[in-house]
């Protein structure tokens, strides 16, 4: 089973603040009675959002609109002060306004994008992005917002080319090293993707999140020594990280230090008791230490809390059988594991051993036919039909005779 390392979540640029709509006293006297009272009332808006009151804010932008609906400036501004709000559906509809108005306003477009990616609507928030750069194409975060959008819509190659024009534009921007190290990793580019975290450390480098992605990418190219080492830099920052302790114990599985992986992932169930991974990776450690009664237990745990999980009930079966334990019971576990996932070779393999030690052979040889059928040159299947096979021969003479 591939290895569940945990890494941190790509990260989404802010909302972009837009020229204030205060209007000067010395140029008062030119505006009409209508005009001064839409500035007073923008004014109170705009002191209003200044000071996070943004729902009195609304209310002032929209006696303004009242007074002249034609402003694309007032309807921009009251959907930052919506999306602020958390208002993302009437942010989206104040920013169509004002793009309605003054389609070439600039960041309208992008702040409609990101109120787009709160509603999740991430093919639309590419479209928005796209028309802001062609409005403005040296707006960075337009790129970084786009591009972090397409990671999310898994267009990897095309996110990798925003984040390197983010980088274009300002060679020190951290966040677009970081996301481009995440799209690197999703294409399976590790050494791409450590070069981009080890940019955002040299940048920054107490930045938690670049050391433990670094250290993931590290560990899928089987560099456990340097992961171990990244993770535990990310300890000495932030002890009770996210997962820290599994990806430390996982990675210490890679170099078979069982006794230090049971340590690490213990850690982890006390700051996370429903981890079933990290159950299930602690059973692997206890099994190499011959702790087989430990195993099980973490087993038995890591099935009650993902019930669905078929590797669950093999490995629990297989080291039930290895142990000559409850044959019976590693068998439901087999037929459970099966019933979950039934294209894996291993399972049928690991069901037929018992069937054998039970001395049940045709069903035996059944799942080891199956087993090759799957997986044609897994030679343990073979000789194990041969055994069952000839076991089989020799219990139908007894019974001839």
């Amino acid at each position: 089973m591939k290895k569940n390392v945990l890494t941190s979540v790509i990260l989404v640029g802010f909302i972009a603040s837009q020229f204030s709509c205060i209007i000067p006293d010395a140029y008062a006297f030119r505006l009409t009675r209508k005009q001064k009272k839409e500035a007073g009332f923008l004014n109170t808006a705009q002191i209003s959002f200044d000071e996070k009151q943004y729902e009195v804010a609304i209310e002032y932008y929209t006696k303004a609109i009242e007074i002249n609906p034609d402003n694309a400036e007032s309807y921009a501004k009251r959907g930052n002060a919506e999306f602020l709000n958390g208002n993302y559906k009437d942010a989206v509809k104040d920013y169509s306004k004002a793009i309605e108005l003054d389609p070439n306003r600039v960041n309208t477009y992008y702040n409609r994008g990101i109120a787009k990616a709160n509603l999740s609507a991430y093919e639309e928030v590419v479209d928005d992005y796209s028309k802001e750069i062609e409005i403005n194409p040296d707006n960075a975060n337009a790129y970084l917002n786009r591009g972090t959008t397409k990671v999310l819509l898994k267009q990897y190659d095309s996110a990798i080319e925003d984040f390197s024009k983010v980088i274009e534009l300002d060679s020190e921007n951290a966040l677009a090293y970081y996301n481009r190290g995440i799209a690197q990793r999703n294409l399976n580019n590790y050494e791409k993707a450590i070069e981009d975290y080890s940019k955002v450390i040299e940048l920054d480098d107490k930045n938690i999140e670049a050391y433990n992605n670094r250290g993931v990418a590290k560990f899928y190219l089987k560099d456990y020594s340097g992961a171990i080492e990244d993770y535990t830099k990310v300890v000495g920052l932030d002890k009770n990280f996210k997962s820290v302790y599994f990806n430390l114990g996982i990675a210490k599985l890679g170099i078979q230090q069982y006794e230090d992986a049971v340590l690490d992932f213990t850690k982890e169930l006390e700051l996370n008791p429903e981890n079933d991974s990290a159950y299930y990776e602690r059973a692997i450690a206890e099994a190499k230490l011959d702790h087989n009664v430990s195993a099980i237990d973490d087993y038995t745990k890591a099935i009650e809390i993902n019930p669905d999980n078929a590797e669950y009930y093999s490995e629990r079966g297989a080291i039930i059988s290895k142990t000559e334990g409850d044959l019976q019971q590693a068998l439901q576990d087999l037929n459970k594991a099966i019933e979950l996932d039934d294209k894996d070779s291993e399972k049928y393999l690991t069901r037929a051993i018992i069937y054998c030690k039970l001395k049940m052979y045709l069903p035996a040889i059944d799942d080891l036919n199956i087993s090759i059928n799957i997986e044609p040159n897994k030679t343990q299947a073979y000789d194990l039909r041969s055994y069952a096979i000839n076991s089989l021969n020799a219990v139908d003479k007894k019974d001839n005779k």
